[in-house]
């Protein structure tokens, strides 16, 4: 046999795989050349290289079938896998605590939002001669906005911590939630249609809602008991076999999606679960470093996925009602989304921005309408028109996020600007830890933070976009006594100054006396003398660097040279000691 022939029938869709790394290595970065979004560049990748774009020339130009997509079923198998680490990774970043904190928007507006909207978009396609059945299913499909394309979009403009990305975060949830619920509605249409009894569907109905409840249960209880002792034992050998640390991730991240999947929920679900439980324990770091660079590729390959989706010649064929439809979906969901907003007391540009952001199509509505085509509900035009109006408002969204955010500044005002994302949040913050200064050990700081379920919010002059999304970060000065009052310090439990300026340490330590006197200040130092002064301004606490660091190598030193480790750390007391009594001195 033929090795091409051989290694194409014992490695799938081979070819595909290696036309999109081909993409993400040299389209997608000279998209990013010009400013264009990750996600819009892998967008229009896809369609340029999809079966409705440059794989038109395989039928007339053969050469053109290596270099071009002309199947993308299994591209679409690949591209699931990267919104189920998207969920996983959203999970890492979150607590049970937080999400309790956020219940009422996630089961307040995002409810609201989906049977709004589904109720709107499902009388609109009766109006236009669907039939009851099939605009129920279009309601429901519709309704539902696309968490991969969103949350990137977030991630990249450094806006998840932000209020709109809060509140964005909170109705995809429900969104990702109610999706096991709709599925059974759509169901019900179906079997409803075959002329399945009541109470045959009654019982599926039951039996499918309790193999759920069942299955989300096991997935915690499991969870909480299994894996901290499990990550415990693997974290020893993580120095030496990385790989083990690796798979005992990819195994609870696929076993969590495998069980919600076999109880009738989306597996994305699943990984959202397994994230969410990986996030209490103290690996959650490098758990989240391991899984990154398989998110951002598989997500890039979900995204040209949803681009070879879109047929250019349907849109010129249609050229009136396609783009009134996108434009519509958009307009009827950011209409509802907006009322809710103000409802629940978020800002106008706020509420106008979150629903612009979810005012497209998403991914599920896929499903919705192949079981509608499937099923007999919806004629083959119908499914078609909505295919292109689904994915093209998808392709729309990257720049429907820009033009939202500019709005919302309209409308707003420059204050969140002026501090940056974090602006909205430090508003609602209580007994949390400012953080002035940022940079690797404010980072190392949030993580210890965030295990012991304490808020906090950094105060920084560095552009937003040098940072993760691990604390909330206050872009300004935080020797600005107007900065910090902004920042919460009044009603904050702690000050961490973390500046490397020696001269503005103090400053802020001054100013932090002066507005809340009884606060707990812990500075850094940059040596014994410097932490003297810090000392004497008020701070509780002084770390120096260059007397901790060294303290630090002379511990490893004398450990490695065969010195007790009990003698060791018994003569860096005693030295730790001797310095802190020098700088009572210098205070002195």
């Amino acid at each position: 046999m033929d090795p091409i022939e051989t290694a194409h029938n014992t490695i799938p869709y081979l070819r595909e795989v290696l036309i999109f790394l081909t993409a993400a290595g040299i389209l997608v970065p000279l998209f990013q050349r010009f400013k264009i979004s990750p996600v819009l560049g892998f967008l229009i990748a896809g369609t340029l290289l999809g079966p409705h774009g440059a794989g038109l020339l395989a039928t007339i130009w053969p050469l053109a079938d290596a270099v071009v997509i002309t199947e993308s079923a299994g591209v679409h198998m690949l591209a699931e896998m990267g919104i189920l680490f998207l969920l996983f990774m959203i999970g890492l970043e979150l607590s049970f605590e937080r999400l309790s904190s956020m219940k009422r928007k996630i089961f307040g507006m995002g409810s609201l939002q989906v049977l709004l909207s589904a109720g709107v978009i499902g009388m609109i396609a009766y109006f236009f001669g669907n039939a009851p059945e099939a605009s129920v299913l279009l309601g429901l499909g519709l309704a539902l906005s696309s968490t991969a394309i969103i949350m990137q979009l977030l991630a990249e403009s450094k806006r998840m911590g932000s209020r709109v990305g809060r509140n964005a975060f909170a109705v995809l949830l429900f969104q990702d939630l109610s999706v096991v619920l709709i599925l059974f509605m759509v169901g019900f249409l179906v079997m409803d249609m075959s002329g399945t009894s009541d109470t045959a569907l009654f019982w599926q109905i039951a039996t499918a809602l309790l193999s759920a409840g069942f299955a989300i249960v096991v997935i915690i209880v499991i969870g909480r008991i299994a894996l901290r002792p499990m990550f415990n034992l693997v974290g020893k050998n993580n120095q030496n076999n990385k790989e083990l640390f690796m798979a005992a991730t990819l195994l609870v991240f696929i076993s969590a999606a495998a069980v919600a999947e076999a109880a009738g929920l989306s597996m994305a679900l699943g990984a959202f679960l397994a994230g969410l439980l990986l996030a209490e324990t103290e690996y959650r770091h490098d758990i989240e470093v391991t899984v990154e660079p398989f998110k951002g590729l598989l997500l890039g390959l979900f995204f040209m996925s949803i681009g070879m989706g879109v047929d250019v010649r349907a849109i010129f064929e249609n050229p009136i009602w396609i783009p009134l439809s996108v434009a519509g979906l958009f307009i009827i969901k950011a209409s509802v989304l907006f009322v809710l907003a103000r409802a629940f007391k978020i800002s106008r540009g706020n509420a106008l921005e979150l629903g612009i952001l979810l005012g497209g199509g998403g991914e599920f509505a896929f499903v919705v309408i192949a079981m509608g085509s499937d099923s007999g509900i919806m004629s083959e035009a119908t499914v078609q028109f909505m295919l292109i109006v689904t994915t093209l408002s998808m392709m729309v969204t990257p720049f429907a996020a820009r033009l939202a955010y500019r709005l919302h500044l309209a409308v707003d005002g420059p204050d969140e600007s002026l501090y940056g994302p974090a602006a909205g949040i430090a508003d609602s913050l209580e007994n949390h830890v400012v953080m002035a200064g940022f940079g690797r050990m404010g980072r190392l700081l949030s993580d210890v933070l965030a295990q012991q379920q304490i808020s906090a919010i950094a105060v920084e002059k560095t552009p937003l976009a040098a940072f993760s999304n691990r604390v909330p970060i206050l872009q300004g000065d935080a020797t600005d006594e107007k900065t910090l009052i902004k920042a919460g310090l009044k009603r904050a439990i702690a000050l961490a100054v973390l500046i490397d300026k020696q001269d503005d340490a103090k400053e802020v330590i001054r100013l932090a006396r002066e507005l809340k006197p009884g606060l707990l200040i812990v500075a850094r130092a940059r040596d014994g003398a410097h932490a003297a002064e810090l000392t004497h301004l008020g701070a509780t606490a002084t770390i120096p660097d260059v007397i901790e660091g060294s303290l630090h190598v002379a511990h490893a030193l004398l450990t490695h040279i065969g010195v007790p480790e009990d003698t060791a750390q018994r003569l860096i007391n005693q030295q730790r000691a001797h310095e802190a009594h020098m700088i009572e001195t210098l205070k002195a």
